[in-house]
């Protein structure tokens, strides 16, 4: 293999890298959920223990992205007009208000931070994931617009990032207003960003299943990519809930409370509907992919955790019982899937050929 050295890695070093973060700060999030759930404070300190090793993992990412940016903005360019690439920056501000959120319900409720300083983060990663979101949501769309390559045939899953990007921004906004922090400038801004957010998802959604319909399937390098359309079902129930969570201890006027809990209660269900139908399809296709071509292993490998982790937070939102049942099968598989994903990146850092951009997004 050829000999990569230090600055061919920040040349590789795509926006990939930050769905480690986002995916680990995720998985710490519906740890935390279960603890409570059984008082365990072993759990408790397991949830803590993924929001800081995503904290890590943001700052060593960011580093490098950094450093591309500086050193090979050419690249970076170049990325922003791949019809594939692009739409991984979106993770950017995924991770940021992942990790926000993460510190409002895992690490001061736990005690890692003090609430006073927990706050300040919070509210400083959620302005940076709202900015750069923003900036995001118009930049990669006009980018691909502008750009020759982009046919049906790109639309795959990794398309959802940037409306699943809108909403984690939403119920990490959200999380933080009910605490009082930038409290009337997020109870109404929000009610703009589910526009692009909820809009975009089924936009994205009719085109990536008239492109599975009508072409072959995607190379098996981005067959994880499937997986991802179970983000948006969970982390749109995630930010409808906590946002009717909001209007209650905000004593909000403006909208009927009854009202808005049962069009929550009712479109968490519709949606939950269609993400348990995904599940089902994305399971068998990914099994003929294993079975007829097998998957070989790229950093999207940890669009199995984020997404599922996603869906299995949304569950813990419905009132039945048995969900519960449910959630607890999804935080097992999530567990079992981060470790997994996690060895693999960390061999494929030591022999470097994680820092080997796949053909297909080359």
């Amino acid at each position: 293999m050829e000999k990569i050295g230090f600055w061919d890695i920040v040349r590789s070093f795509e926006a990939r890298w930050f769905m480690s973060v986002m995916s680990t700060g995720a998985v710490g999030i519906f740890t935390q959920i279960i603890a409570k759930h059984f008082d365990s404070p072993f759990l408790k300190g397991l949830a803590n223990l993924f929001v800081l090793l995503a904290f890590v993992f943001l700052i060593l990412v960011s580093v490098f992205f950094t450093l591309r940016i500086f050193k090979f903005f050419d690249s970076v360019l170049k990325d922003l007009q791949h019809p594939i690439a692009a739409n991984f920056f979106a993770g950017i501000n995924i991770s940021l208000a992942v990790l926000a959120t993460a510190v409002l319900n895992v690490l001061i409720p736990n005690g890692v931070v003090s609430q006073s300083f927990g706050l300040l983060l919070a509210k400083w990663l959620y302005i940076l994931a709202l900015i750069i979101g923003l900036f995001l949501l118009v930049l990669v769309p006009v980018m691909l617009i502008i750009s020759k390559k982009v046919e049906t045939k790109h639309a795959i899953g990794i398309w959802f990032l940037p409306p699943v990007g809108m909403f984690v921004v939403a119920f990490a906004g959200n999380f933080l207003a009910i605490h009082n922090v930038m409290r009337d400038f997020i109870i109404h801004f929000n009610m703009f960003l589910f526009g692009p957010a909820l809009i975009l998802y089924f936009l994205i959604l009719n085109l990536i299943y008239y492109r599975l319909k009508f072409h072959p399937l995607p190379a098996p390098e981005v067959a994880p990519s499937f997986v991802i359309g179970l983000a948006p079902v969970g982390v749109s129930v995630i930010a409808f809930f906590s946002y009717v969570k909001l209007l209650k201890v905000s004593n909000a006027t403006f909208l009927n409370l009854e009202v808005a809990g049962n069009l929550a209660e009712i479109f968490a269900s519709v949606v939950y509907g269609f993400g348990f139908w995904w599940f089902l399809v994305t399971f068998i296709i990914l099994s003929y992919y294993i079975i007829k071509h097998k998957i070989p292993y790229t950093l999207g490998f940890w669009a199995f955790v984020f997404p599922i982790a996603a869906f299995g937070i949304g569950t813990t939102f419905f009132k039945f019982k048995f969900m519960f049942y449910v959630s607890l099968f999804i935080w097992l598989l999530v567990l079992g899937i981060w470790c997994f994903v996690f060895t693999k990146t960390l061999i494929s850092i030591i022999n470097k050929k994680a820092f080997i951009r796949p053909k297909v997004i080359n």
